[in-house]
This record gives C-alpha cells, sequence and structure tokens, in this order.
C-alpha cells in the first residue's frame, strides 16, 4: 500500500481525471479524502500498488493540467497502520459491523465473501 498527496486547482473535473488515472488501471483504492487546502484543494489516496505502478501514476498525475504537486508517501503494509502517514483513524463501528456480519453469518451456516471495495 502506498500513500499519494496531490495538490491540484479544484476545475471542473480535475479530481475525477484524478481517480480515474487509477481506477484505468484496476488498482483498488483504499481510502480517499479530498478537502480545501489553502488556495487548492488535495486529495489523499492510499493504494496497493507496486514501484512500477507508483512511476505511471505520478507521470499521469503531473501530465493533468490542474494537478499543481504529487508527493508519493511511504509504503505502508496494512490500511489499519496509517497513524504514522497522517490518516485519520477509522470509526469504531467499522469493527462492530464486520462482528456483526460475521455472526450473522455464522449462525446460518453460509460462508461470508469479502470484496477489495466493501460492497
Amino acid at each position: 500500500m502506498h500513500v499519494f498527496h496531490l495538490r491540484y486547482r479544484n476545475t471542473q473535473g480535475t479530481l475525477m481525471r484524478i481517480l480515474t488515472a487509477v481506477v484505468r488501471r484496476t488498482i483498488d483504492l483504499a481510502y480517499v479524502q479530498a478537502e480545501p487546502s489553502e488556495h487548492a484543494h488535495k486529495v489523499t489516496l492510499l493504494v496497493d500498488v507496486n514501484a512500477r505502478q507508483v512511476g505511471q501514476l505520478c507521470r499521469d498525475w503531473r501530465a493533468i493540467v490542474d494537478v499543481l504537486d504529487v508527493r508519493p508517501g511511504v509504503p505502508i503494509k496494512e490500511f489499519w497502520d496509517h497513524e504514522h502517514v497522517g490518516l485519520p483513524r477509522p470509526p469504531e463501528s467499522v469493527g462492530a459491523i464486520e462482528a456483526g456480519r460475521t455472526a450473522t453469518a455464522q449462525a446460518f451456516g453460509k460462508t461470508i465473501r469479502r470484496y477489495p471495495h466493501g460492497s
């Protein structure tokens, strides 16, 4: 997993072009947060990529006219290992929801299929 921090001008379609660069490579987006930052906007992405894909994504993002800055962060092992890279903690209810799903599935004797996007 790699963390990327991008600053961009909030013009029509810029955030979608940033996200499309990831999705078109069929890379899972584990975390996305976009917010205003001074005179621009910033987006933080957590994606599971290899070194080659890091280079490809950075090149694609820098080619977008309204992207001002691209900063790849340090790789992290797990999504929940996020404190040292500045990502917020997930809500406590996430663990409770997973426990409830597991208990319900066990009660009915079913297996749980896990999808990368949580759907």
